[in-house]
């Protein structure tokens, strides 16, 4: 079952790679080899994170932290075929919930180079994430109480999430083809979801005991949805701000950051709630997190409405 699984979640993944480099307008070979130098600074970042190099290297990068989490676990508590069978539905959800983004914009949205240009982009985000809090963690708890340490990082840490994910998408803007609102939302919703893949891995090799198929739904599908609207909220308000005043500053940058990083504080909070409801058997399943996720999801097709309805040329 987790081969078949994991075939199928590769060959989506191929698949969308495929269309991403021969559909008509989007990707030249002359491009590919020789990129247009772009006019800005963020502009030529964009034109890196979209380019099939940057796709090879930051997956080679996702790879070697994946392996390395690996072998940091005793090798006996491991259930390869479960890690491969969870890890196919980590990334099946990732694709899935992307591509569902990509083709309810229409005819409007970016091409599809900048969907993985953003998933590999926020699968980095995770790692460096996960450094800092990891940095921010171990200071706190050298001056502080180690309690109060921890209350104060799960406060910190959305606003440190969020502010890398919005840097992507404030690079996406400088881009000449990103032109609004819906580029905002799609980047964003994309660098969210690559966030969550990583952050997924990690937590089904290193927290998520072997066959618990309620807690890989919950990371699964829950946890990409709401890492993927977080950033979507922000890039809406930044792909806004992109249209009207043709510049993102870094007053605006803030702005968005701080949206996106309040609505994830709203997220773990309620993901706290579930989880002590559950342990104290007042919850028989996680509840307002997963209402709060599709509520989340349901705004970010909102805002693609609107956004169509208005940006439509």
């Amino acid at each position: 079952m987790a081969t078949y699984a994991a075939l199928l979640a590769a060959s989506i993944i191929v698949f969308a790679v495929y269309i991403a480099m021969h559909t008509p307008g989007t990707l030249s070979i002359r491009e590919l080899l020789f990129p247009r130098v772009e006019q800005t600074l963020r502009g030529e970042v964009a034109s890196i994170l979209i380019h099939p190099l940057f796709w090879i290297v930051s997956s080679g990068i996702i790879t070697l932290f994946t392996v390395s989490l690996l072998f940091s676990v005793s090798q006996p508590a491991l259930a390869y075929d479960w890690l491969l069978f969870a890890a196919s539905v980590v990334g099946l959800f990732a694709v899935v919930n992307t591509a569902a983004v990509w083709l309810f914009e229409g005819k409007l949205h970016e091409p599809l180079r900048f969907v993985i240009g953003s998933l590999c982009y926020g699968a980095l985000c995770a790692l460096a994430a996960f450094l800092i809090n990891t940095l921010v963690g171990v200071w706190l708890g050298s001056v502080i109480d180690q309690k109060m340490s921890l209350l104060i990082l799960l406060a910190v840490a959305p606003f440190i999430e969020e502010a890398l994910k919005m840097l992507g998408v404030v690079s996406f803007s400088g881009h000449r083809m990103f032109r609004g609102t819906l580029d905002g939302i799609l980047i964003g919703f994309s660098i969210g979801v690559g966030f969550a893949l990583t952050e997924n891995m990690f937590y089904i090799i290193t927290k998520i005991p072997a066959h618990s198929f309620d807690l890989l739904l919950f990371r699964a599908l829950y946890n990409t949805i709401a890492h993927g609207a977080f950033s979507a909220i922000g890039g809406a308000v930044l792909g806004k701000i992109r249209a009207r005043a043709g510049n993102v500053t870094l007053l605006y940058a803030i702005v968005a950051t701080l949206v996106a990083a309040l609505v994830h504080v709203a997220f773990n909070i309620l993901a706290i709630v579930d989880i002590v409801g559950v342990s104290s058997l007042e919850l028989g399943y996680y509840i307002f997190s997963p209402v709060l996720s599709i509520s989340l999801l349901l705004i970010v097709l909102y805002l693609i409405y609107y956004a169509k309805k208005t940006e439509k040329v």
